[in-house]
């Protein structure tokens, strides 16, 4: 006959690894909040919101209005990110719109001009400037169809860039890797060049 423990007081006791939370506050309604929605971490959430649109300051302004309004309901994320492009945003604003954003306690995630050019970087490396147009244009002939800002293409993306992320890290880094010499550094005349991979690269920790 077994033994039945009968000490109250010796529990079986579980442990859930801790997880850590993402809060990240996008440019864009559509694109930016569904690809980073889409990652599937084991050990972290992700919450990435659309903030109001506009030059790269107000975006930051917009995400920074955000991130207090999250405090104020109790809201507290271990990682703050804003995410962000170039565009039409001249060169002085736009160089602002990152200092602002790291004094605030963000960590930035542009792209020079467009975050459709991380979508590239999965397919090939550009070292040259390249003007938002023509990565739409790109993504169409790489992807085999009609690249479009919708929701249902942009889920249609994240499945298919799924297993070419370690090279578009790879290439987003050999990019700025070209402007690492720059004293001091100026993102605004760095085209083309994104630190999206950066932000990717802290997700996959978690996976």
């Amino acid at each position: 006959m077994s033994k039945r423990n009968t000490n109250p007081f010796k529990r079986r006791i579980s442990f859930r690894p801790m997880r850590e939370s993402f809060l990240i506050l996008c440019e864009g309604e559509n694109t930016e909040p569904i690809y980073f929605n889409s990652f599937r971490l084991v050990t972290a959430t992700v919450q990435a919101l659309p903030v109001r649109a506009g030059d790269a300051k107000a975006v930051v302004r917009s995400a920074i209005r955000r991130r207090n309004v999250e405090t104020d309901k109790g809201n507290d994320y271990d990682h703050y990110w804003v995410v962000f492009d170039k565009d039409e945003t001249a060169d002085q604003a736009f160089n602002e719109a990152i200092a602002l954003a790291e004094e605030n306690g963000f960590r930035v995630a542009y792209s020079n001009q467009a975050f459709e050019l991380w979508f590239v970087l999965h397919f090939e490396y550009i070292s040259r400037p390249m003007h938002r147009r023509q990565h739409t244009e790109r993504l169409t002939a790489l992807l085999g169809f009609r690249y479009e800002k919708d929701k249902e293409t942009t889920r249609r993306i994240c499945r298919v860039l799924l297993d070419q992320q370690e090279q578009a890290i790879n290439y987003a880094q050999r990019l700025l890797n070209q402007y690492r010499d720059n004293d001091p550094r100026n993102p605004a005349t760095e085209e083309s060049s994104t630190t999206v991979h950066q932000l990717v690269q802290e997700l996959r920790l978690f996976r």
